[in-house]
């Protein structure tokens, strides 16, 4: 008998452990949901009033609130779990409220150069605009197709006649560059010149913060099966990719240019290039294709990375 009454008291006290074990964990499950769906703060932004949840000292808002913050149409891309905003891509942490997407606040905003300021004792969050230009969420971070500067030094010292055709609307064309004062933009270069080799080797360079990799190099008359360059001049088409080797989050990732044998300097034709732009995590990496007109005759010499506070990345390609 003693020995019934002694797993009866086991019985008991296991029973015991679990329903403790079970009250644990509803009041866990308890806490934490009352810790999401009640703690809200309100966030104030350029004089507008917004509401803020906090869950886990995360502030999350909704993609609403966030296009109205950056003045632009924000997506989320639920297979990457990646907010995009204009041609970026943001990583950031959200949660499912009510049938709402939150964003984590500071994970998109920070990167983009907003300061983000709470007061604990009113519960408010204040966000700051950038204080740098060229960190804005939008326009600085678009590479433009911008006109060409003559930079041949040796053979024009005393030209100071450049052709700017600002009138130019199509994105995918380069203005002609002038060396002649008949207006002979064609034929810049009479002498006949040396081709690229067939095979190219793909190579790469880097300074304190970025490495890029060219990794195919071809001339082209014709892209997606309906552009053709001006007459006199070809397509470069270049495969780069751009690595982040710092330990921050870089947004503005640098500014791509060509120059060939003469010493001419060109931006690529955005139009036509399928460069994917994003803010770069560490060890992030922006990849695609970049196109350039250049005068058929001549031969693209290198490819440089213009970057803001850091050294500029030169790429030989020949």
């Amino acid at each position: 008998m003693h020995a019934f009454y002694k797993k009866d008291i086991l019985r008991f006290i296991y029973v015991y452990i679990i329903f403790l074990f079970a009250i644990f964990l509803i009041n866990l499950l308890f806490i934490s949901y009352k810790a999401f769906a009640y703690v809200e703060a309100n966030l104030t932004y350029d004089n507008n009033s917004y509401k803020a949840y906090i869950f886990n000292n995360i502030s999350y808002v909704d993609t609403q609130v966030l296009a109205s913050i950056l003045d632009s149409p924000v997506y989320w891309d639920p297979n990457e779990k990646a907010l995009i905003v204009s041609n970026l891509r943001v990583y950031t942490k959200a949660v499912v409220y009510k049938n709402k997407l939150l964003i984590a606040l500071r994970d998109v905003l920070v990167p983009l150069g907003y300061q983000i300021k709470w007061d604990q004792l009113n519960r408010i969050i204040t966000i700051y605009k950038p204080t740098y230009k060229s960190n804005t969420s939008k326009a600085n971070l678009k590479i433009e197709n911008n006109e060409i500067e003559n930079k041949d030094i040796n053979n024009n010292k005393n030209d100071n006649n450049k052709n700017t055709d600002k009138k130019d609307t199509k994105k995918y064309e380069i203005p002609f560059i002038d060396n002649n004062d008949n207006g002979d933009s064609k034929n810049i270069n009479k002498l006949p010149v040396s081709t690229p080799p067939t095979v190219f080797i793909p190579r790469s360079a880097s300074n304190e913060e970025f490495k890029i990799t060219v990794s195919e190099l071809k001339e082209v008359k014709l892209i997606k099966g309906l552009y053709t360059p001006q007459p006199g001049f070809k397509f470069i088409v270049l495969t780069v990719s751009q690595q982040n080797l710092s330990n921050k989050v870089q947004l503005y990732t640098g500014k791509f240019v060509l120059y060939d044998d003469k010493g001419y300097k060109y931006d690529y034709i955005e139009g036509l290039s399928s460069y994917i732009l994003q803010v770069l995590l560490p060890s992030g990496m922006n990849f695609g294709t970049l196109v350039f007109e250049i005068p058929e005759n001549n031969i693209p010499s290198k490819l440089v990375l213009e970057t803001y506070g850091s050294t500029p990345i030169t790429l030989s390609l020949i």
